[in-house]
């Protein structure tokens, strides 16, 4: 009979009595998935190779020291792997941490863009309006001063025509007073020239 096989069976039977707890745990809280990567599993498979290589250590039993590095190398790979997942995670976590960063400043940045367009859109409308309504001011004050000249012009115009009117108006009662004397004198004339010619007449009769 093979006292060290019996010695590592009954070593394995003791192992697994005192896993059942966390056996249990398993069972409830991770149905159906693999456990090998679960810290509770990789922390007892730890204490596991411990207790087997001190025990053929103690026994000199180098098979059971073998086992006991052997699961020690695969738990440590397995612990490698769930390093280089939890970095990988990690990675992943900060790549999307980056990526939804960056995405928040280009929204930042286009709803910035967007707000300056508008800004800039509403300055160049008020710029112009404010430019067509000093252009319409421009254009009726010009207008305004095209009428006032027109007025000035009509009314300086008319005054003037008056003026020539007036004008000809009393050189046409002056040559009229002028016909009146004339005629006056000649009526006056007359008069002298039969009182003249009447003398005459008698100085001839006596």
């Amino acid at each position: 009979m093979d006292i060290a096989k019996l010695r590592r069976d009954t070593l394995a039977l003791w192992l697994q009595g005192l896993r059942l707890p966390l056996t249990a745990v398993e069972a409830i809280l991770r149905p159906g998935e693999d456990t090998a990567s679960w810290p509770p599993a990789i922390a007892f498979e730890k204490v596991e190779a411990a207790v087997k290589e001190a025990v053929g250590n103690v026994v000199r039993d180098d098979t059971l020291v073998a086992m006991a590095r052997l699961q020690r190398a695969e738990v440590s790979k397995r612990e490698e792997a769930l390093t280089k997942r939890a970095d990988a995670e990690a990675t992943r976590a900060e790549a999307r941490g980056t990526a939804e960063a960056k995405a928040a400043d280009v929204e930042r940045q286009r709803e910035q863009t967007e707000q300056t367009a508008d800004e800039r859109g509403q300055r160049i409308g008020e710029e112009r309006l404010k430019a067509e309504q000093q252009v319409a001011q421009r254009a009726a004050r010009k207008r305004a001063a095209t009428r006032k000249q027109a007025a000035t012009r009509k009314a300086a115009v008319e005054k003037a025509a008056t003026k020539a009117e007036s004008d000809r108006l009393r050189k046409e009662a002056a040559t009229l007073r002028a016909k009146k004397r004339a005629v006056a004198a000649q009526g006056e004339v007359r008069k002298l020239d039969r009182k003249v010619q009447a003398k005459k007449a008698v100085r001839r009769a006596g």
